[in-house]
């Protein structure tokens, strides 16, 4: 692996719309039980869902934390 290969080191898991996405399908959520899932508004989910916001550091991780059984 080279450095460029390699995430930033601010990068976090889901910090990408299309991941959210991709986790929020996996679970089988739709987007209003996804933002309950982790204490956000739906709003504010379909934002990030569409990248017109960035998404918060504390989302990505909370989306981590859920997806191993934290918090369930």
């Amino acid at each position: 692996m080279t450095k460029s290969d390699r995430a930033p080191a601010d990068a976090t898991p889901y910090s990408k719309p299309e991941a959210l996405t991709e986790w929020r399908e996996q679970f089988g959520y739709l987007q209003r039980q996804a933002a309950d899932a982790i204490g956000c508004s739906r709003g504010a989910w379909g934002g990030y869902e569409r990248g017109a916001q960035p998404i918060p550091k504390y989302i990505s991780l909370a989306i981590a934390a859920l997806s191993l059984g934290v918090g369930r």
